[in-house]
C-alpha cells in the first residue's frame, strides 16, 4: 500500500485473480481424466503427499505429475515460426476439453452413485458430509461392478426412453453407441457425451477465454480476426508487468518483502518453474520433441522478443553486451531497510 498507487494495486490483483484461475482450470484439464483412470485421487495429491512447494523459489510445483506446460509466444505475430509453436501449445492444451467433459460427467454420475449407496447403508460416509472426488471415482472399482451396472441401466433405460421419437425409435448416434458393447455404466456416459458434450465445451471454451483475458489487456491467450483463427498462448505487457513485479520480491526488510534486481535467465526460469510459462523453451511432455534447427531459432527469437517487451516496459537494464549483466528492475521499489527504522 505505501509504495504503490491504489489503482494499479486493484488492476494487478484483477489480472493476479484471473491469471491463476486460469492455471487452475488449465491443471484441472489434465488432472480429473487421469484420477478417473487411475480409479482414484493419486496418493501424490494428499495434502500430506503433495510435491509442490509454493513457499520455495526454486522449482515450486516439485516432482507434481500435473505440472502446467505452456509455450507463450512474446514476437506478437501469429504467423511467425513463434507464433505457430504457441499456436501448438494452446491447441494441445484445448484438445484436452472433451476428456475432461467425459471425466466430468463420470464424475458427477458415480457421485449420485455414491449417494445411492449412502442412502441404502451399502456404504459408509466418513467425517466428511460428502464424498472425496478420490473416493467417488474408487467406485468404478470391481468391488462396486453389480451395484453400478444394475443402477446404470435404469438410468440407461429411462435415458433412451426419454429420446425416442412417435415412433418409438431412437437416433442413430445413440443406437450406434448401444451397440459398441460396453457396460451400462460406459454406456450412459457416452450418450450423455454425445448429448451434451458439445454444450459443456463451447461453455468451457468461453470460460478460458475470459480468464485468459483473450486479446485484451493483460491476455494469455490470443486469437486474430479471421474466422476459425487457431488461439495461441502468449504473454501481454500488462500480464508481464505484474508477474515481474512479483518476481523481483525478496522476503525480508522492513516491510515484509523488498525488491531487488534479477537476471533476464533467472527471471526466464521463475516463470517456467512457478507458473509453467515456457519463453525459451519447450515445455515437455506436452506434444513437443526435442527442438529442431528452426524451432531452436524460433527459440532465440522469442527471448529476443522477451528482452524487447522488457525495455518497452521500463523494466530492462543492460550495463553491457554481458549476459550476466542483463537484469530487470522493479518499477515500483520497496527498500529492505526504511530510513529511520530501528534494527
Amino acid at each position: 500500500k505505501p509504495f504503490m498507487p491504489r489503482a494499479v494495486m486493484v488492476e494487478y490483483l484483477k489480472l493476479l485473480l484471473s491469471f491463476h484461475l486460469a492455471l487452475y482450470h488449465l491443471r484441472l484439464l489434465k488432472l480429473l481424466p487421469a484420477w478417473q483412470k487411475l480409479g482414484g485421487a493419486n496418493p501424490l495429491c494428499l495434502e500430506s503427499t503433495c510435491p509442490m512447494r509454493p513457499r520455495e523459489a526454486r522449482e515450486p510445483q516439485g516432482d507434481c505429475p500435473y505440472q502446467l506446460g505452456l509455450f507463450v509466444d512474446l514476437s506478437g505475430n501469429a504467423e511467425s515460426a513463434v507464433g505457430r509453436l504457441a499456436e501448438r501449445s494452446a491447441d494441445g492444451w484445448f484438445r484436452r476439453i472433451p476428456g475432461f467433459v467425459r471425466a466430468y460427467f463420470g464424475a458427477k454420475k458415480l457421485d449420485e452413485f455414491g449417494e445411492f449407496l449412502l442412502s441404502r447403508g451399502k456404504i459408509i460416509r466418513g467425517v466428511a458430509s460428502y464424498l472425496s472426488l478420490g473416493e467417488v471415482f474408487a467406485l468404478q472399482g470391481a468391488t462396486f461392478r453389480d451395484e453400478r451396472e444394475k443402477y446404470f441401466n435404469g438410468r440407461l433405460r429411462e435415458l433412451t426412453d426419454s429420446l425416442k421419437d412417435d415412433r418409438g425409435g431412437i437416433d442413430a448416434r445413440t443406437s450406434e453407441l448401444l451397440k459398441l458393447g460396453l457396460s451400462d455404466f460406459e454406456t450412459y456416459i457416452e450418450v450423455l457425451v454425445a448429448l451434451k458434450g458439445s454444450y459443456h465445451r463451447k461453455y468451457i471454451i468461453e470460460a478460458l477465454d475470459s480468464l485468459m483475458q483473450k486479446n485484451r489487456a493483460g491476455a494469455l491467450l490470443a486469437q486474430t480476426r479471421a474466422k476459425n483463427a487457431s488461439r495461441r498462448f502468449v504473454l501481454d505487457s500488462r500480464l508481464l508487468e505484474v508477474l515481474l513485479q512479483i518476481a523481483v520480491l525478496r522476503p525480508g526488510g522492513d516491510a515484509g518483502y523488498f525488491t531487488g534486481a534479477m537476471r533476464i535467465d533467472d527471471l526466464l526460469g521463475f516463470l517456467r518453474e512457478r507458473y509453467g510459462l515456457y519463453i525459451d523453451a519447450l515445455p515437455p511432455g506436452e506434444g513437443f520433441k526435442a527442438p529442431s534447427i528452426d524451432e531452436r531459432a524460433a527459440l532465440r527469437a522469442n527471448v529476443q522478443a522477451f528482452t524487447a517487451r522488457l525495455r518497452e516496459i521500463g523494466y530492462y537494464r543492460d550495463l553491457s553486451d554481458a549476459y550476466v549483466t542483463q537484469t530487470v528492475e522493479p518499477r515500483y521499489a520497496i527498500p529492505e531497510h526504511s530510513r529511520g527504522a530501528s534494527a
